[in-house]
């Protein structure tokens, strides 16, 4: 790539600061309770084993880089193999430093499945794709080494075809790419402060781990929906809000936005449909337990997804303070009351159905809910520039009612990434630069209106009829 891959900045610091990817990984091994790392060294020795000694990593220089990859491997497991005693029954990682984004979770799966089963070479996998570290157990490590003094043909891949090997399947999208280019780099520079957080592909994988049943899955995938279209309609809002200030266009809305030089969006403009969508995915991820939604926070700060836990751990109930912005997190809570099952139903019809069911005690509470909800409804649909809160559109419920979505939400419900908007206008059409925009998109809604149109569009979409069962299709990551 013309650079040192390892010492390429990555914002993989503890509070997201930059740092080397090979600080990354070794941040990332030891807050795992991994301190005997070493570092193999080749081509950039000297550039890359003064930053080694720096992390207090160990260095193992390969003398014949030229022979590709699986050298360094073998380089490196020479190292240890000569090294200190106390490591000889320990398993091995082998992580490529230019694969810097596997997630804690990742690791942490390998050596619990490795404390159960020590005998196998451990692979993990992504919706069946192979990916790293592989975990090699002490006592193959030298049939690893004679692999590669007999012609070491098809590298580790080929050692590893004599022995036992198991996959262990996480929900870990990112330990799949690398940056042999410039444009990885870029990639992993984005990608790398989304650790955190899951996409929707690894949170429909999870879902599949966790062997959610297709109920569970039919409402995650409507409630991801919703709070997708929620997102996309509010930022489109508030971009449209800033933008047209300054007399811009609005080519990706959801995205990227063409500003003006020097144009800062500032904060309070950033929301993510696609985390929208992952988090409506997940939600319930452990429906059944007791208080279920806390204890799917517990079970994503477990996989290290903080970011997720913040989430989801508090959909059944909460409240926004006014001086704070609706995020990703609210929108998941509304999205949560607008399906039952799959199927939409306004917020107000829905708790007062569960009002009807309970005693006077349970009624008072269920009520309380219900208000807080409607509030945030409520603030949602002034950010949207409704006129008034808490009821649809006139008109839109007529179109609903006979199962299609409004004309003007079908474009902004598109769930395709990357999808370009012009306010109906195609993406490749022209448009003089700095055209001013309209003071009011021209499916601004109010946020029931929305739901109901994201699932129409999410039922068309599979072929069903709303609330109709369907198992889910897969995602991109």
């Amino acid at each position: 790539m013309g650079k040192v891959k390892a010492l390429l900045p990555l914002p993989l610091g503890a509070a997201g600061e930059s740092c080397s990817a090979l600080e990354g990984l070794a941040r990332l091994f030891r807050h795992l309770g991994i301190e005997h790392i070493s570092v193999v060294t080749g081509w950039h020795a000297a550039h890359i084993e003064p930053a080694a000694q720096a992390l207090g990593l160990a260095v193992a220089r390969n003398p014949r880089p030229e022979d590709g990859m699986f050298s360094s491997v073998c380089a490196g497991l020479s190292a240890l193999a000569g090294g200190d005693p106390a490591l000889a029954e320990t398993p091995v990682l082998v992580q490529p430093v230019d694969v810097p984004l596997v997630r804690p979770m990742t690791i942490q799966a390998l050596l619990e499945a490795h404390a159960a089963d020590p005998e196998n070479v451990l692979v993990p996998t992504f919706a069946g794709q192979e990916g790293h570290p592989p975990l090699l157990p002490a006592r193959h490590l030298a049939h690893v080494l004679r692999h590669a003094h007999t012609g070491g043909e098809n590298g580790l891949r080929g050692a590893l075809e004599g022995l036992p090997v198991r996959h262990i399947p996480v929900a870990d999208g990112l330990m799949l790419p690398d940056m042999d280019r410039p444009e990885d780099y870029e990639s992993m520079r984005l990608l790398a402060s989304r650790r955190e957080t899951l996409r929707p592909g690894e949170a429909l994988e999870l879902l599949r781990l966790h062997e959610v049943p297709e109920k569970g899955l039919r409402h995650g995938r409507a409630v991801g929906t919703v709070a997708a279209a929620l997102a996309k309609a509010l930022l489109q809002a508030r971009r449209t809000k800033k933008l047209g200030l300054v007399g811009n266009t609005v080519t990706n809305p959801g995205f990227a936005p063409d500003l003006a030089p020097g144009f800062d969006l500032g904060l309070g403009s950033v929301l993510d449909p696609d985390l929208a969508l992952a988090g409506g995915l997940v939600h319930d991820i452990r429906k059944g337990a007791k208080g279920h939604e806390a204890a799917a926070g517990r079970l994503f700060r477990q996989l290290h997804l903080p970011v997720m836990a913040h989430l989801v751990e508090d959909h059944r109930d909460l409240t926004l303070p006014d001086d704070q912005p609706i995020t990703e997190r609210e929108l998941v809570f509304l999205a949560d009351k607008y399906c039952y099952g799959s199927s939409f139903v306004p917020v107000r019809q829905r708790f007062e159905q569960k009002m009807e069911t309970f005693g006077a005690e349970a009624a008072q509470a269920i009520k309380g809910r219900m208000e807080r909800a409607l509030a945030m409804e409520a603030r949602l649909a002034r950010e949207l520039d409704c006129p008034t809160g808490g009821q649809s559109v006139q008109g839109h419920d007529q179109d609903c009612a006979q199962g299609e979505a409004p004309q003007s939400l079908q474009a902004a419900l598109s769930l395709q990434p990357r999808q370009s908007l012009q306010y109906g206008r195609p993406a490749n059409a022209s448009l003089p630069p700095h055209t001013l925009l309209p003071p009011h998109p021209p499916y601004a809604s109010y946020p029931e209106d929305i739901a109901r149109a994201a699932l129409t569009a999410l039922a068309a979409q599979l072929g069903q009829t709303p609330g109709d069962s369907t198992t889910l299709a897969p995602m991109p990551l």
